[in-house]
């Protein structure tokens, strides 16, 4: 029986962890979630997921922040479980509350085979990760020293110390949640909070496709993060780019909806807000979560450009920008206000050292080659060009790989370290090449050849990739020390990618 103590521990988590993120979740994200989308099961999942753990943590937080001033123990199970009771209380009465008329399901499509391979392929990887994620401790150095560390002192002091600042404690507040309820320290148990956080991950993904193109695109844009093995590595570590990954990818696809909604302006304020409770979720996790902020900015600019300046069709907009950012404050802001109060920075951020660490290398450009690639092919397809132009565009291809690849270390060992990993002009301008003839091939060629269906993903690709310019731009210029420090930018850039390979594997041509 030894050698199943980390089958016993682990179980002894899992009532906390699903009251937490179901008990809790479930019934906020009824009374989030506009009444026709209570059918949509993946939605309601993914927000469920989300709110848990974010109405637990900030429940948890207050009374650990007033603990330390009164100098008492008030995270106590007794206290966390009647807050969560009422909490979840109140959001069954706001769900009930609803009485408006959903609309009538839409009869489900049929999956096809390789839909259906999709999601075989994420549901083992998701048993195999989280066998994985119950039978170790935590290993990795932050999460062992960080946030597990924080966890378990949160447990033995029954507040949150004056002292402590650094990042967010969304996380750290779960590991203590879990060991506070089971009352004792134990990583097995602390840590199933992880393989939840990495489902609603992939769940951010899939809606990311489905809520913007269609589910084939959704499908594939979870397959295309969760089956990546940097991500399957981390998502059993317990550091924070997965949660960080999935709250960012929520505000995104919110964010997203409401800035494409032209028709209804009470559903577009309804999904703003929703996008800037998830964007506080996110900041509440990680101050880089910030740079979602900047990509808002962005897409305000490029949209007024796009509307020559004509402010009242562009105003539309900034009220989307605006609501989310008022809904992001409370929860988002809640944790630097405290630090400015206890006298600590009010954000942390790598020391300087890190910075010169960054490799920018080719290799991290990956994600974006393969977009453009993809998304280069199903151009080629729906605009039928002719054999002279898809040569052209394919010498593009080939440029802008050459490009990237040279700085791979494994091709090119001295390439390892930077400065030497750093892209080299000559190799920036390879890429810039490849783009341009790239482009110059699709050139005099009509956009209305292509499908509307088609066009209408492709423009939402289009907004993805500029929300997600400013932290990829960041990332790569002074945090590519480590690629799991890109991942929250990495859903919206598959989101193109996933577009262009639903148009070339058309599922009409593979048998259900």
């Amino acid at each position: 029986m030894a050698t199943t103590y980390w089958i016993e521990d682990s179980l002894a988590g899992i009532i906390p962890t699903l009251w937490m993120f179901l008990g809790v979740g479930l019934p906020w994200a009824f009374a989030t979630i506009s009444r026709r989308d209570w059918r949509s099961r993946a939605l309601i999942g993914a927000v469920a997921l989300a709110l848990g753990p974010a109405w637990i943590t900030a429940w948890m937080l207050a009374l650990g922040v007033a603990g330390a001033q009164l100098e008492a123990r008030l995270l106590k199970p007794e206290w966390i479980l009647l807050g969560s009771v009422v909490i979840a209380g109140a959001g069954c009465l706001v769900a009930l509350s609803k009485r408006d008329k959903a609309a009538p399901a839409s009869p489900a499509q049929p999956f096809a085979f390789d839909e259906k391979l999709i999601i075989a392929l994420i549901g083992i990887a998701i048993i195999v990760r989280w066998v994985h994620t119950a039978f170790w401790p935590f290993t990795a150095y932050d999460a062992l020293w960080v946030f597990g560390y924080q966890g378990r002192l949160f447990f033995l002091e029954g507040n949150i110390p004056n002292a402590i600042d650094y990042y967010p404690p969304f996380l750290s507040l779960q590991f203590a949640y879990v060991q506070t309820l089971i009352g004792e320290i134990n990583d097995h148990a602390a840590r199933m909070v992880l393989p939840l956080l990495h489902i609603g991950s992939i769940l951010a993904a899939y809606l990311l496709g489905e809520r913007l193109a269609r589910r084939r695109v959704g499908l594939i844009a979870a397959a295309l993060w969760s089956l990546h093995p940097y991500v399957g590595q981390w998502a059993v570590v317990g550091d924070l780019e997965i949660p960080l990954t999935f709250g960012f990818t929520m505000a995104s696809v919110f964010f997203l909806r409401a800035w494409r909604n032209e028709q209804n302006p009470d559903e577009r304020r309804r999904e703003a807000l929703l996008a800037g409770l998830m964007l506080g979720i996110a900041l509440f996790t990680k101050p880089t979560a910030g740079a979602f902020i900047w990509g808002v900015l962005l897409l305000l600019a490029a949209d007024l450009a796009l509307k020559r300046f004509q402010i009242r069709c562009w105003r539309p907009r900034l009220g989307v920008a605006m609501w989310t950012g008022l809904a992001c404050l409370p929860l988002g802001g809640v944790w630097y206000l405290r630090n400015l109060a206890l006298g600590h920075d009010v954000i942390t951020l790598p020391k300087a050292v890190w910075l010169t660490r960054a490799l920018r290398s080719g290799d991290y450009l990956a994600p974006l080659a393969l977009a453009a690639v993809l998304v280069w092919m199903a151009l080629a397809i729906q605009l039928k060009l002719e054999r002279r132009r898809r040569i052209l565009g394919g010498a593009g291809m080939l440029l802008l790989l050459a490009g990237t690849l040279a700085s791979n270390p494994l091709l090119f060992p001295a390439r390892v370290n930077p400065p030497a990993s750093a892209i080299l002009p000559l190799e920036a301008a390879l890429i810039a090449a490849g783009l341009a003839v790239s482009l110059f091939s699709l050139r005099g060629r009509s956009w209305a050849a292509a499908e509307a269906p088609v066009k209408h993903m492709l423009q939402a690709g289009g907004w993805a990739l500029l929300l997600a310019l400013p932290y990829f731009v960041t990332f790569f210029i002074s945090y590519s020390y480590h690629y799991r420090l890109g991942f929250a930018s990495l859903p919206l850039i598959c989101l193109p990618a996933a577009i262009a390979l639903s148009t070339l594997l058309d599922e009409r041509r593979i048998p259900g």
